[in-house]
């Protein structure tokens, strides 16, 4: 539900231009039938006349509505779903409570050192980000980081230059003011290549799992990664890019049979 709020306001305009054309096409459609129905002579010409006019009070009713609820959702509901997700709550009593957390990585140590919050007279208690720990390996003197801010664009892991061989999940940060979605975009780190979009997300993430990287879908090699966000107007407002380098899996060791273990022939041996 709140994805589709999001996407209805973000085309929001193309839909108000649909329903004001629909609407003048069924004002046209009455006016034309009220102008029949005046110069009708026979009870049948009266009668398809005065169905076309009820048809066309009909459909302008409901076009009329969709209006209305598409204006609802942008400009009340989806705001007020982005005001309770990332926090950004109006002034008043009514204004919604902040809640600042985090999603630690697996088996990582955690501060357990909490601060209570005062926001509009309630103490709020915020759960600590998880303390640095390693994301991996790191390949040196690759590329710096372009952007990366933590409050609006960030990406923890995976790191800046880190060695990716199989499937990671991508933590970090994509909330911004009128959030509308946020992409994945990748490309060879050589001269002229360009950004491709891997994939879109549509709710906004605070020090959490933002999405999925599969290494396998690539050729092995550097490649710079970014996470962009978006807003409203599909303006992108923050981004994150580091270099990462994609390899296959390091081979596995052949584990070697218990000392005194025997060992099966293979079929057809001596």
């Amino acid at each position: 539900m709140t994805s589709l709020a999001f996407f209805i306001e973000s085309i929001a305009t193309g839909l108000y231009i649909i329903g004001a054309g629909g609407i003048l096409w069924m004002g046209y459609r009455f006016l034309r039938a009220r102008r029949e129905l005046d110069v009708a002579q026979f009870k049948l010409e009266r009668e398809h006349a005065l169905v076309r006019r009820a048809n066309a009070i009909t459909f302008g009713g409901l076009l009329i509505e969709f209006v209305a609820g598409v204006w609802a959702i942008s400009a009340l509901v989806a705001p007020t779903l982005r005001d309770i997700r990332v926090g950004e709550g109006g002034d008043g009593p009514s204004a919604p409570r902040v809640f600042i957390t985090s999603t630690p990585v697996a088996n990582a140590p955690v501060n357990l050192n909490v601060n209570p919050l005062e926001q509009e007279g309630e103490i709020i208690f915020a759960t600590p980000p998880p303390t640095a720990t390693p994301v991996g390996t790191i390949i040196p003197d690759m590329p710096a980081a372009i952007g990366c801010a933590e409050d609006a664009a960030w990406i923890f892991i995976p790191g800046n230059g880190q060695l990716l061989f199989e499937a990671t999940t991508v933590w970090g940060t994509a909330s911004i003011s009128n959030f509308s979605f946020y992409r994945f975009e990748i490309k060879p780190a050589q001269p002229g290549a360009e950004f491709a979009p891997i994939g879109e997300y549509t709710e906004p993430v605070i020090n959490g799992p933002l999405g999925d990287l599969l290494p396998i879908n690539f050729p092995q090699g550097d490649y710079r990664f970014r996470l962009t966000v978006f807003d409203n107007t599909l303006t992108m407002i923050a981004l994150c890019e580091i270099s990462i380098r994609l390899s296959e899996p390091p081979p596995t060791p052949t584990p070697l049979a218990p000392a005194g273990s025997i060992v099966s022939p293979t079929p057809g041996g001596s």
